[in-house]
């Protein structure tokens, strides 16, 4: 046997290569790194030439290439030295069994580079690979004997796609999509189905043409058919999970109803239950639970669900909140929320033993982390917020007020946002609350901070407002009361509600509670120092809502026996009069006319 160094020299030669290929594929199957030598030997380059020849070298070639792609030093180094082209060549032309080696070198050569998967894609090896899928589409009764070239196809695309937008948006150009939902339906091989399924989950990233190209091929039934013939396998089950799970798929109402008809609900339902004991299946649970409450989040999906006795999905939510995992919890919570969007289901679901009552245990638990904490109380705060618009359901929460007003003044602005929501709901319809509360200068004084306090949130910015107003409108008031509220300086926050345009409905209740206000003390005397007339003519313009509109003017109506100022009573009456010529407002000018003939100072 020759030394190294005369054996490395012959290994130069290239009909030594040659004839010594079975000898260097066994060497670098053993042991990957021992290629990493040969490679600056001038032995790739002869491999590369090899891969262009008709005989049996050439798989012998993408073999031993492949095995040697294991290694990353290899990978830079084949990348450099022009591997790739043979590759993508025999790809095109090949044979399945030489097809099978050629993939298995492409993607391994592509594994973590993004600078192979560019020449790939610039060689036409995207192109090369959607052929080949679709030459060799699986069929039912061909599918077994195919799966080891399908494996190594699929995979090479997997491989070649992950990470990489611009593969993604050629081979979806390559109307590859319809062939891989094929491969989804036929192939049996579990990896296969999770390499494809992750490719169509990263597509489906790429906008409202492929999203609707992925429903009209009916996924939801043939993910229902892989989650029952792959129940065992669990990665299998979460990429299907992932693909469903994508939100731009997720939203659509045509997929949701999909999901429901085909059955994946139940699946759902059902991979939750089974994996509450097991510790690895975390992920599964999770990305399951989310489906789950997003599709039941669309109202006519969720009377479907309500009425579905065999999934019983009030009954699965109820367990959920019992049971121990902190997360589930949060899913069961959830659920009713979405539930509860209506004021019949609502009111069908308080009668369920102890819901609301359970609903305020998952607010009273210790939970294993902040974010836990606030993203549980804050589904359960959901459900009990939508379950107070319902009548039937206020009686049921009333008990537990004391308990929501304590979240009102906690440091977790989304709780806040949730039960101040609650408070509101709750108080709508009932002046005994709205009257006990509108006394409570503690709680007024606090309401009026959060709104400092959280100036970047939105919903606190609005929902406090909505609250002050409902407690004004709804509670019996003596113009003591109502006097001591606008010393806590509502007055501002229930202004701002009447510049919502885009809300009409804020508007609207920002009015009844400055008119309730007006009503209440006799005269408007303590409103004209607020400005209240700015923000009437800001409720006149061209674009308000005409009931808006309606509430502005009487509300000016209501204020002009307080003006004391001529330029006061000029200002409005020449804005009413501007308002009357403009849109011909036969309102507007006779509330001008009858302003100006009462005043003493015309």
């Amino acid at each position: 046997m020759p030394d190294p160094q005369t054996h490395n020299q012959l290994l130069r030669r290239p009909s030594i290569i040659d004839q010594h290929l079975s000898t260097l594929l066994q060497t670098v199957s053993i042991e990957v790194e021992a290629g990493s030598e040969l490679l600056t030997d001038g032995i790739i380059e002869r491999l590369a030439e090899l891969l262009s020849t008709t005989s049996g070298r050439a798989e012998q070639a993408a073999e031993i290439i492949a095995e040697m792609a294991k290694s990353e030093d290899n990978r830079i180094i084949m990348v450099q030295q022009a591997v790739i082209p043979p590759l993508v060549a025999m790809v095109h032309n090949s044979a399945p069994r030489v097809l099978r080696q050629a993939c298995r070198a492409m993607g391994n050569i592509c594994f973590e580079s993004t600078s192979g998967r560019d020449i790939v894609l610039s060689e036409g090896g995207v192109n090369a690979l959607v052929n080949r899928l679709n030459e060799l589409m699986p069929e039912e009764a061909t599918v077994t004997s195919q799966n080891d070239v399908h494996y190594m196809l699929c995979g090479s695309l997997h491989t070649i796609c992950m990470d990489h937008e611009e593969v993604q948006k050629e081979a979806i150009k390559l109307k590859s999509l319809p062939i891989l939902v094929e491969y989804l339906k036929y192939s049996t091989d579990g990896t296969v189905l999770r390499f494809v399924l992750n490719i169509i989950a990263a597509f489906l990233d790429h906008g409202e043409e492929i999203t609707e190209a992925a429903i009209q091929l009916n996924l939801a039934p043939i993910a229902s058919d892989i989650l029952k013939t792959q129940k065992d396998d669990d990665t299998v089950k979460e990429a299907v999970l992932d693909v469903l799970g994508n939100f731009n798929l997720l939203e659509k109402p045509l997929i949701q109803m999909q999901l429901y008809q085909s059955g994946v609900l139940n699946q759902i339902v059902e991979i939750i239950n089974t994996s509450l004991d097991e510790t690895d299946t975390a992920a599964i649970e999770r990305i399951a639970s989310e489906i789950l409450v997003l599709v039941v989040s669309h109202d006519g999906i969720a009377q479907l669900v309500f009425e579905d006795t065999a999934l019983d999905l009030t009954k699965e939510a109820m367990d959920w909140m019992k049971g121990y995992q902190e997360h589930l919890k949060g899913t069961g919570a959830l659920v009713i929320g979405n539930l509860a969007t209506s004021d019949l289901r609502s009111s069908l679901l308080v009668d369920t033993p102890d819901l609301v009552e359970t609903l305020f245990k998952v607010l009273a638990c210790d939970y294993t982390s902040d974010e836990m904490l606030v993203k549980v109380k804050h589904a359960a705060l959901s459900a009990l917020r939508n379950l107070s618009i319902c009548e039937v359901a206020k009686p049921r929460i009333r008990p537990h007020l004391e308990t929501l007003l304590g979240y009102v003044s906690c440091d977790m602005p989304m709780l806040v946002f949730k039960s101040v929501g609650c408070v509101r709901c709750l108080t709508r319809g009932d002046s005994e609350i709205a009257t006990e509360l509108a006394v409570n200068l503690t709680l007024l004084q606090t309401l009026v901070g959060l709104v400092d306090k959280y100036k970047y949130h939105n919903g606190i910015q609005g929902e406090v407002p909505r609250l002050i107003s409902t407690l004004i409108v709804e509670g019996k008031h003596n113009p003591q009361t109502i006097t001591q509220m606008i010393e806590c300086k509502i007055m501002p926050l229930i202004l701002q509600m009447t510049t919502t345009k885009e809300f009409p409905q804020i508007q609207v209740e920002g009015w009844l509670a400055i008119q309730k206000i007006i009503h209440t003390q006799g005269d408007g005397s303590s409103l004209v120092s607020e400005k209240v007339l700015k923000f009437c003519e800001g409720s006149l313009t061209d674009d308000t809502n005409p009931n808006v509109r309606i509430l502005a003017l009487n509300i000016i109506r209501l204020l002009s026996s307080s003006i004391t100022k001529e330029e006061d009573l000029h200002e409005i009456t020449e804005h009413l009069n501007r308002l009357a010529v403009s849109n011909a407002d036969l309102p507007a000018k006779q509330l001008a006319t009858e302003i100006k003939q009462s005043k003493p100072f015309n």
